[in-house]
C-alpha cells in the first residue's frame, strides 16, 4: 500500500530523490524479529563458550585423576612384588586406571565436539546466519522508500496515496533524458556499413525541416527467432516469394546535439553514409527531402 507520493507528473527529479513510499509496518516487524533472532544466537553462542570452559575444566580434572590412578597402580605393583599388597588390590588399581583413561578420552571428545560447534572463527554459523537475515530485513525496509536511480522526468504518473502495488511490477516511469539513443533497423545487405563510429543523418518526424548528425554506437550481434523462443528445434517457414524479404539488423545510434523537445518513443528516419561520394550526396538529398515532406505529412 502506497503511503505517500513525493513527486508530480512531469517533474524533473535528481538522482537519490525520494519518489514514493510504501507501508513499512510489516518490514519493520521483520527487522525486529531478525534482531531478536540475532540476540538469541549470540546468547546461545555465549552459553556454548561457557560449556567449553566447563568441559575443559572437566578435562583437566579427568587427566589429574588418570595421573593419580597410574601412580597408585605403580605403587601397588611394587607392594605386590614385595608381598605387601593383595592380588585384589592390584586388580582394583588396574581397573581404576583403565576407568580414568576412558574418562580422559570422553572429556577430550566433549571438548572437541564443543569446539567444532563453535568453529575456529569468532562467530558461529548461527550468528552469521542471523546477521545475514537482519541485513536482508533492513535492506527490504530501506526499499520501502523508493528513490530515483538516475536524474530524469516523471511521466505517466498514476500513483496516489492508498493505491496498492505488487512487488516486481512497474509502478512509475522515469525518463532519463540525459542518455538518449535511437534504435534503427536496417536490411542485412548493408551490414558491412553498419560499423561502430559510422556517421549517419537523422530526420525526426516531430521536427520537420531539420536534419541531425550522429553515429552508430553499437550493433546487435544476434537475431531473435520468435518461432524458437525456448531454444528448441527451429520452426522453418517456407517462403513462396521469388525473392525472400531481407532480415533486419538493429543498431543503436547516438545523435549529436539532440533537440531537448524530443520525447522518448519519437520516430525517425536514418541514413548511413557509405563512404561513396556520389551515394552520400544522393542519401543526403533524400533525407533532406524526407524531412521537408514531414511539413505536409
Amino acid at each position: 500500500v502506497i503511503t505517500d507520493v513525493m513527486v508530480n507528473n512531469g517533474e524533473l527529479v535528481e538522482k537519490g530523490q525520494p519518489l514514493f513510499a510504501i507501508d513499512a509496518s510489516s518490514y519493520q516487524l521483520k527487522v525486529a524479529q531478525a534482531k531478536a533472532e540475532l540476540r538469541q544466537a549470540r546468547e546461545s553462542d555465549s552459553a556454548i563458550w561457557q560449556q567449553l570452559a566447563a568441559a575443559k575444566q572437566t578435562q583437566s580434572q579427568r587427566e589429574f585423576e588418570y595421573h593419580n590412578a597410574k601412580q597408585k597402580l605403580a605403587r601397588n605393583q611394587k607392594l605386590r612384588n614385595k608381598g605387601l599388597a593383595t592380588e585384589q588390590e592390584l586388580d582394583d588399581a588396574i581397573t581404576n586406571t583403565q576407568v580414568a583413561s576412558s574418562a580422559v578420552e570422553a572429556a577430550n571428545a566433549e571438548v572437541k565436539r564443543i569446539e567444532a560447534e563453535l568453529s575456529t572463527q569468532d562467530r558461529t554459523a548461527a550468528i552469521e546466519l542471523a546477521e545475514a537475515k537482519l541485513a536482508s530485513a533492513e535492506l527490504d525496509l530501506s526499499h520501502t522508500q523508493i528513490v530515483a536511480q538516475t536524474e530524469g522526468v516523471v511521466t505517466n504518473l498514476q500513483l496516489q496515496s492508498g493505491s496498492y502495488i505488487t512487488q516486481g511490477t512497474a509502478s512509475l516511469m522515469l525518463v532519463d533524458e540525459a542518455h538518449a539513443w535511437i534504435s534503427a533497423d536496417f536490411n542485412e545487405k548493408g551490414i558491412d556499413k553498419l560499423t561502430n563510429g559510422r556517421e549517419v543523418l537523422v530526420s525526426f518526424d516531430a521536427l520537420p525541416g531539420k536534419v541531425f548528425t550522429g553515429e552508430i554506437s553499437s550493433q546487435e550481434r544476434a537475431i531473435y527467432d520468435t518461432n524458437n523462443a525456448n531454444g528448441q528445434l527451429s520452426s522453418v517457414t517456407n517462403d513462396t516469394r521469388w525473392i525472400r524479404e531481407q532480415q533486419k539488423v538493429r543498431t543503436r545510434i547516438t545523435v549529436n546535439e539532440l533537440d531537448p523537445s524530443m520525447i522518448s518513443g519519437s520516430r525517425a528516419s536514418v541514413i548511413v553514409e557509405s563512404g561513396n561520394p556520389i551515394m552520400d550526396v544522393i542519401g543526403s538529398a533524400w533525407i533532406h527531402l524526407v524531412t521537408m515532406f514531414r511539413y505536409i505529412y
